[in-house]
């Protein structure tokens, strides 16, 4: 079994290079990545994985300026001794739109809906977040430095009884050592947890507050008889599972964390459609608890089971959905909605949350006011011209 791992471990260790050949390639691979850009207005993200349909050129056209692309897999081959990256991503047209609009920050994203988690040899054991960002950043060379970073994306899945529908340990760690892997290499380094998978709307000290793996739970707000008709079922939240990853990796390693309002009954829904909240009340609930801390108790840490979250507004992302979300289980969250949080954010703090996430270009509109970087770029365009904030 010893010999077996160790074979595959070195198998996976695709390309040795000397100190010399490795500070020449780190050097290169430094003036490649593009940094994010720096406004008074918020950043506008959006995620994409058609770069053959054109609407990433016109989210492009219309003021995105970081475009996320989904998703890329960590990968073990068949013969249990090759890892490498799996994707179905078009990298050629990438780098195609990549040349074309130079001021735009391209990240690669791992996860998604129903997507894998990192995998495990044979034996059941895996590679540390360290190699597989080794593995990542040769993949990233080879295609000409594609991407400027990377963005976690993890979720659970459909089938309630498949492995993914509950995170481990060993994923948690690999998100976070890969993390500082590939920050330490100049790479931004993003992540994008659903509203449960970081919930700062919670009450102190109650089960919502508490960590977990589990990622089949079902949504904490909606209990009454009525609520449970509504949502039929349904139990695919998770409970401040990526706490843990800002814990062990820390916040400051972040360039930015969006938080996905979009995920279905979320919190933030219940808030605005059954309790009759206002939209912006309930933004400005999340922004303050974000920027004030709220505690996560149970981690599975040896230092302590308590963590702060705490996360400044120079990292702070808003997750929205576009034209796809239907209000009843996914938010719809308006672009005025969001300027007003923001003016409101800026006037108490001195300054705005960093950006504004959306998902997803595929189904941005083919008209301009069915567009949602349109939308938002027109929204806030009285700050385009105004000061500039420091870069991220």
């Amino acid at each position: 079994m010893l010999i077996h791992r160790l074979r595959s471990l070195l198998t996976c260790l695709l390309v040795r290079v000397s100190a010399s050949a490795f500070s020449s390639s780190s050097t290169m691979r430094n003036n490649q990545y593009r940094s994010l850009p720096s406004s008074a207005a918020p950043l506008i993200i959006g995620y994409a994985s058609n770069a053959n349909s054109g609407k990433a050129d016109q989210a492009i056209i219309d003021g995105a300026s970081v475009i996320i692309w989904s998703f890329i897999h960590l990968n073990i081959k068949d013969d249990d001794k090759t890892c490498n990256i799996k994707t179905s991503l078009d990298l050629n047209e990438i780098q195609r739109i990549r040349e074309k609009y130079k001021h735009v920050v391209h990240l690669a994203a791992f996860g998604g809906w129903n997507g894998p988690h990192p995998p495990t040899f044979s034996d059941g054991s895996s590679l540390s977040g360290e190699k597989w960002c080794e593995i990542f950043m040769q993949f990233n060379e080879k295609n000409g430095f594609l991407f400027d970073g990377i963005d976690w994306d993890y979720e659970g899945n459909d089938n309630l009884d498949a492995p993914t529908s509950k995170f481990t340990l060993e994923t948690l760690d690999i998100m976070a050592d890969f993390s500082l892997e590939a920050k330490s290499k100049g790479l931004i380094v993003s992540m994008a947890p659903a509203e449960s998978y970081l919930d700062a709307a919670v009450v102190p000290d109650s089960i919502d507050a508490t960590f977990s793996l589990r990622l089949d739970l079902p949504p904490r707000a909606w209990t009454s008889p009525e609520d449970r008709e509504i949502i039929k079922g349904f139990s695919h939240a998770g409970r401040q599972c990526y706490a843990y990853v800002l814990a062990k990796a820390g916040v400051d390693i972040f360039n930015f964390i969006s938080i996905q309002l979009y995920e279905g009954y979320a919190p933030y829904i219940y808030e605005v459609t059954r309790r009759g909240k206002n939209p912006e009340n309930a933004l400005m609930e999340r922004v303050n608890a974000f920027v004030g801390g709220y505690v996560v108790n149970g981690m599975p840490v040896s230092s302590s089971p308590d963590f702060e979250v705490k996360i400044p507004l120079s990292k702070l992302v808003i997750g929205i959905g576009n034209s796809w979300v239907d209000g009843v289980k996914f938010s719809k969250i308006e672009p005025s909605s969001l300027k007003n949080a923001f003016d409101r954010t800026k006037d108490k703090y001195g300054e705005g949350f960093s950006g504004i996430m959306f998902w997803t270009v595929e189904e941005e509109g083919d008209d301009a006011e069915s567009r949602m970087a349109n939308a938002l770029k027109r929204e806030f365009e009285d700050l385009h011209s105004g000061e500039i904030r420091d870069e991220l």
